[in-house]
């Protein structure tokens, strides 16, 4: 008897500490309807950190106003395996981004995916895969 408590006794709280992990990798913060389009957007900073790299990028709107967007990638591992490198972005690459944009209405969000200016894109690991998936609306192919 005394077993069967401490075994359950480790299965809970190995889902207490799982919990928040799954939490983590949520997208109900951002709005998953339909990128948001950055056209010629200037790529200021590509910071290759764990857990996720972030894109830092300015943006111009149709009136002129400079927009700073910051937006989180999936994880550094998973983008190494499909091509990305601490050199992918660089600052002053002139880039369309796509982007899911917080709920909230502020310049940052989920990373989808980028098109450099040689028509190149480049993916996310998870909110851009070209798989049918929900994520990918197929917006500005």
């Amino acid at each position: 008897m005394k077993t069967k408590l401490v075994i359950l006794a480790s299965i809970a709280g190995l889902l207490a500490i799982s919990c928040p992990t799954f939490a983590h990798h949520g997208a109900a913060a951002y709005d998953m309807s339909k990128p948001v389009v950055l056209k010629d957007a200037v790529i200021t900073q590509f910071a290759w950190i764990n857990p996720h790299p972030l894109i830092k990028a300015d943006y111009k709107d149709d009136k002129g106003n400079v927009q700073h967007w910051i937006m989180e990638m999936g994880s550094t591992p998973a983008s190494q395996l499909i091509g990305w490198s601490r050199t992918s972005l660089k600052p002053g690459d002139v880039v369309t981004l796509y982007v899911w944009q917080a709920k909230t209405g502020l310049p940052v969000g989920r990373f989808n995916k980028v098109v450099f200016a040689d028509g190149k894109v480049m993916r996310d690991t998870q909110t851009g895969a070209d798989n049918g998936g929900r994520a990918d609306t197929g917006v500005g192919r």
